[in-house]
């Protein structure tokens, strides 16, 4: 590793705080001046998400208002994110000490495109996703995984990632282990800085270098795009290990709280 978040522009600094994140596709917002709050039309009983909060009120004010608004939009369960920018200070302790449960534990990690990459292992391949077969690879490995929504318009979706393929903005990867699709990634590209998201792989592909060889994959398609930073996010006990051997340094955290509302 180098010697920390000090050598980061915050360009590549605020892919940690709100004004880096958005809701996935198929998700709509609900509007709110202090959260970014968004729900699965297609699926009812899917958990909201509170994205992120950014208030003055104190803490206990801003959970009642919030909880309230979203049992008023129909709300079972929400997935509540905080990061190093949330506030008010208070809040995150508020929700988990009202019965939230602690689903995602992530850190934010970066580094120089450069040309360092992760070896691959024998019997690992990736491939550009460009066809329908790969974004059934995509949204199936994302079910799997992640618990991602089953009804999502893979026509749609494939239209989107061929968009922004002819953009140079963005490609989605499939990570094969014997020639056989265990794993999916995306990455994006904007402002010479490459988010890297999406990664998943399938318990049949994981310790065998899949995760690795399609970070190499992102790396090279971000300097392809002309990108100097790679950012991405990392659960402690799986992608982070690899990412830090990699040279990623970390740039900060965010936390997920799924809450019970109704």
């Amino acid at each position: 590793m180098s010697d920390g978040p000090a050598q980061f522009p915050p360009i590549v600094l605020g892919t940690m705080t709100r004004h880096g994140v958005e809701p996935n596709r198929g998700w709509v917002t609900l509007p709110h001046s202090e959260a970014l709050v968004c729900r699965y039309p297609g699926e009812p009983d899917r958990e909201f998400q509170v994205l992120w909060t950014q208030s003055d009120r104190p803490a206990r004010e801003l959970f009642d208002a919030l909880t309230g608004f979203l049992r008023d939009a129909g709300a079972r369960r929400v997935q509540w994110w905080f990061r190093d920018d949330s506030t008010p200070a208070g809040l995150e302790e508020l929700v988990l000490a009202s019965g939230a449960t602690t689903v995602e534990d992530q850190v934010g990690v970066a580094r120089e495109v450069g040309e360092l990459r992760p070896l691959i292992a024998p019997g690992v391949s990736v491939s550009l996703v460009q066809d329908a077969a790969g974004v059934d690879a995509v949204v199936d490995i994302g079910v799997a995984v992640f618990d991602e929504p089953r009804d999502q318009d893979r026509r749609g979706l494939l239209s989107d990632v061929l968009a922004e393929l002819d953009r140079g903005t963005g490609a989605w990867v499939v990570g094969m282990l014997d020639g056989v699709p265990v794993g999916r990634a995306r990455a994006t590209f904007s402002h010479g800085v490459a988010p890297l998201t999406g990664a998943a792989v399938l318990p049949s592909g994981r310790r065998r270098g899949v995760y690795a060889a399609m970070l190499a994959a992102r790396l090279d398609l971000a300097a392809l795009a002309g990108c100097r930073w790679a950012v991405t996010k990392a659960r402690r006990d799986s992608s982070l290990p690899v990412l830090l051997r990699e040279g990623f340094d970390p740039i900060g955290s965010e936390r997920a709280h799924e809450l019970p509302v109704d």
